[in-house]
């Protein structure tokens, strides 16, 4: 399928500070302040917010799960994760069910990172989750099939209608490195630190903090929160400075994030594995 340019009613690129880090360069039409969240089409359809957000985890959880059958990277699947938020601020979760959106969006996700699976082997992965049996036997002339097959082509068009054909989704995986190299010197704490911090980001893809901060924060607080579950002290290269004040970027806003982590863990801590986010005064 050949994308063709945004219309003119999609948001426009900001003009970006050629300082800034290219992995770091969103969009920032695509962030969102915390009343804007009380204001999506889902919460027009009657749905509340608290309410939307488990169903968004559960559409992540669903596209995760389809990702790992597929084998795909960490990237690849926090785009789509993207993508996933992006077009709920979009349409209505009500009208869209998560799971039939989370596909087309790993669907999608494989096109724009150049990490392309058969839409066969995607269908069959949507299958075998759904139905909760990874062993499962898929017919493709079945209706299960084809019912997966036309989901995913079907709302294709309307996930690039709510992208508005941006495919500039930069993830907090780069900047992060970067950030554990520059404050981190001893090798074993930043292995611990990197493990850890890179924990949060891929978690972070089941709450909305893709639409609320750029990857250059999200990293940021993926190493705030590492270092206090690993207990390292991280020090600024700049005498006098925090280590965040040297990247420009606010405590307040690092803070936020790992409340946001916190938030989500205490909702659903079974499903986070052995990573516990607390909450930071």
């Amino acid at each position: 399928m050949a994308y063709s340019t945004p219309k003119s009613n999609c948001p426009s690129s900001s003009r970006q500070d050629p300082a800034i880090d290219a992995h770091d360069r969103v969009n920032t039409n695509w962030i969102f302040q915390s009343d804007e969240f009380k204001q999506t089409p889902s919460s027009r359809d009657g749905i509340l917010f608290s309410n939307e957000k488990v169903m968004r985890s559960k559409g992540i959880s669903f596209l995760a799960l389809v990702g790992m059958h597929l084998q795909l990277p960490q990237q690849t699947l926090y785009v789509a994760a993207t993508m996933f938020h992006r077009f709920y601020m979009r349409f209505s979760i009500k009208r869209h069910h998560y799971y039939d959106i989370g596909a087309t969006c790993i669907f999608l996700s494989t096109k724009v990172e150049e990490t392309n699976r058969k839409l066969k082997d995607i269908v069959i992965a949507c299958c075998r989750v759904a139905q909760k049996n990874d062993k499962l036997v898929i017919d493709e002339q079945s209706k299960e099939y084809w019912r997966w097959r036309d989901i995913i082509l079907f709302n294709e068009e309307l996930l690039l209608e709510a992208m508005c054909f941006d495919f500039g989704i930069p993830t907090p995986y780069h900047t992060l490195m970067h950030y554990t190299r520059k404050f981190v010197k001893d090798d074993k704490n930043r292995i611990a630190l990197t493990k850890s911090a890179w924990a949060f980001v891929n978690d972070s893809a089941r709450t909305t903090l893709c639409l609320r901060y750029s990857p250059r924060v999200l990293a940021a607080a993926a190493l705030y929160c590492a270092s206090t579950i690993c207990h390292v002290n991280i020090f600024s290269e700049e005498h006098g400075r925090m280590w965040w004040e040297e990247i420009d970027v606010s405590i307040v806003d690092i803070k936020d994030a790992c409340n946001i982590m916190a938030d989500l863990y205490e909702s659903s801590p079974s499903n986070m594995g052995d990573q516990k986010y607390t909450r930071q005064d």
